[in-house]
């Protein structure tokens, strides 16, 4: 049997839908589905939110000073300056690239520097209790979420890369190589060869003298259907080989184009 015809056989097992190409806005759409809560948790959400109603609010009060030709305050002006940045970057960045809560950490830090300092004005002479109590609350909160993610979230990342590990070395290679995945940053740092994924491929000029390998795992995310896979695997002859692997994933079939 030719690697072709394998190849033609082996394809019915993995997902059939296309890769899909994010639209522009899609990381603001990720962004306001987590905000606030999944960025800082139970007690960052209440402080955040607290943090946007106090830049409004100074916003309305600074409109109203500039409409009268007064001169405006500089707490109010320091507040609105800040809060406006922690939002438009949130904008900014949610348009022009994917959705990644490392992507705003800064708009994190402003909206929960705002949100304390506005529980702490409001507070009056009980601000340093107050304060005390958050500094407590906040301690128990994190110590919580660490005990969450520890036990939670983290097994996830392990299983998948029980999945990636395994192929990605087994893929490391002294010469040039590249490998097409749904895992490229997984991929790429085990093996060592360069990684992109499959939309990035398409929009490439495949590189000269490198060995090229396309990843497809049973249960992977972002992969190409079998219409898709043949458009990018046309006029190359092809290696197939499965690659057994125990991770969340399930097994690898790589598809290595020849010279």
């Amino acid at each position: 049997m030719s690697p072709r015809t394998h190849l033609e056989l082996d394809l019915h097992s993995f997902s059939s839908a296309d890769v899909k190409a994010a639209f522009v806005g899609d990381g603001l759409l990720y962004y306001l589905a987590i905000f606030p809560y999944r960025l800082a948790g139970d007690l960052g959400a209440v402080v955040m939110a607290a943090g946007i109603v106090a830049s409004l609010t100074a916003g309305r009060r600074l409109w109203n000073v500039l409409r009268r030709d007064a001169v405006p305050g500089q707490a109010d002006q320091r507040t609105v300056f800040l809060g406006a940045s922690a939002v438009l970057i949130c904008v900014i960045l949610g348009v022009a690239t994917d959705g990644e809560p490392r992507f705003i950490y800064l708009p994190v830090i402003l909206l929960t520097i705002l949100g304390v300092t506005a529980v702490a004005n409001r507070a009056g002479h009980w601000a340093p209790a107050v304060l005390l109590a958050m500094a407590a609350l906040a301690g128990v909160t994190t110590l919580a979420t660490t005990q969450v993610i520890g036990h939670g979230a983290m097994p996830g990342p392990e299983r998948l890369s029980d999945s990636t590990r395994p192929v990605a070395q087994q893929l490391a290679s002294p010469e040039p190589c590249l490998i097409v995945t749904g895992y490229e940053p997984e991929m790429g740092w085990y093996s060592g060869c360069d990684a992109v994924t499959y939309r990035q491929y398409r929009q490439m000029d495949p590189p000269a003298n490198t060995q090229i390998n396309f990843v497809l795992f049973e249960r992977g995310r972002l992969q190409p259907g079998p219409a898709l896979l043949e458009t990018l695997t046309h006029g190359h002859d092809t290696e197939v080989r499965t690659i057994p692997t125990h991770g969340s994933v399930g097994d690898a079939t790589v598809i290595t184009l020849r010279p």
